[in-house]
């Protein structure tokens, strides 16, 4: 592989109006820039990052943070599909992705870290929580940061791209009453998450509209493991006055009231109706084939990345909020509620 000297040498120019050259300088003329070029190409020369990076002080790497347990990080395939779509944006900018994740408590000592060691330049945050932790060190820092989610707090001084989960949760719900369901049950994931609030209040509100008094025993929130999952479906379904469908949070729950259904000899799409969100692969596979809200996963993904990398290339400051449309992906989980 040809080096900065060799690039030079063929140029005619020195190492270090190579290195100009390399890092976009608007002091080369451009008949020096081209030459250089010509020898970029002529030699097959590819930048090496990290000597790029002591140039123009970067380091060329986007950090995708997820605050998880790092054996749970990935259970739900949201976290594949929004990675994938960030790394596509990420790398056409040449730049690399350094996947950053950490047990809550110690979250705030791993970005500092990562900050303070200059490993990356900016960070894509997959999630947001009340009182984000994430969120609230990287704006004291002034460090650069997209959110995908809703910054609870910060929705005016922070770049974020989402859903608009509330209208979501709503239209999920009312999806329902209009099969004709009043006994309607929410699942729900960790309960600090925004997403998890801005959906069940949207449950809530549907429920409001048509008149339906929500009932207490048919609202149950989880942490990320399958367990609770179960365990809250099992309390749902077991009442001697069960519900007839359930809002579940995201795909991955959903799966695991299926199971329960299964193991209580209940019909889904006959005894027991379930809508879920995000619209993953596995929910075409379902049996039977589960009917989701789509929340165009993949674009979220592009779209953050895009802001993010906006945001590393301007000196001016603006705030971005782009909220991404959804709808409802009709497959055969729901039915008209039976009337006894």
């Amino acid at each position: 592989m040809a080096t900065i000297k060799e690039i030079a040498k063929e140029a005619n120019v020195s190492p270090s109006t190579v290195s100009r050259v390399l890092a976009g300088s608007s002091k080369i003329s451009p008949e020096t820039t081209k030459r250089v070029l010509e020898a970029i190409k002529k030699l097959g020369y590819v930048p090496n990052a990290n000597a790029k990076g002591l140039v123009v002080k970067k380091s060329f790497t986007v950090g995708v943070f997820v605050p998880r347990e790092p054996e749970n990080a990935f259970l739900n395939s949201f976290f594949d599909q929004v990675i994938t779509s960030i790394c596509a944006l990420v790398n056409s900018f040449e730049y690399d992705i350094l996947l950053a994740i950490s047990n809550p408590e110690k979250e705030r000592d791993l970005l500092k870290r990562l900050v303070e060691s200059k490993k990356v330049d900016g960070f894509v945050l997959l999630s947001s929580r009340e009182k984000d932790p994430a969120i609230e060190y990287l704006k004291s820092i002034d460090f650069k940061f997209v959110v995908i989610g809703r910054p609870s707090g910060f929705e005016n001084s922070v770049n974020w791209v989402d859903n608009d989960n509330v209208k979501a949760g709503f239209d999920a719900t009312e999806y329902l009453i209009r099969l004709g369901h009043k006994k309607i049950a929410f699942m729900g994931g960790p309960s600090d998450l925004v997403v998890t609030a801005d959906r069940f209040s949207g449950y809530k509100r549907a429920l409001e509209k048509y008149g339906i008094q929500p009932k207490s025993s048919y609202i149950k929130f989880a942490n990320y493991y399958r367990k609770s999952y179960r365990e809250n479906a099992y309390e749902i379904l077991n009442q001697e006055d069960r519900p007839t469908a359930i809002v579940c949070m995201d795909d991955l729950i959903a799966i695991e009231v299926f199971k329960v259904a299964e193991s209580l000899n209940l019909k889904v799409g006959k005894d027991l109706s379930i809508i879920a969100f995000n619209n993953s692969n596995v929910s075409e596979i379902c049996q039977p084939p589960l009917t989701t809200v789509d929340i165009n996963i993949l674009h979220l993904g592009r779209l953050a990345a895009e802001v993010l990398m906006m945001d590393l290339s301007e000196s001016t400051k603006t705030y971005r909020r782009i909220i991404v449309p959804h709808q409802i992906v009709e497959r055969s989980s729901c039915s008209k509620v039976q009337v006894l």
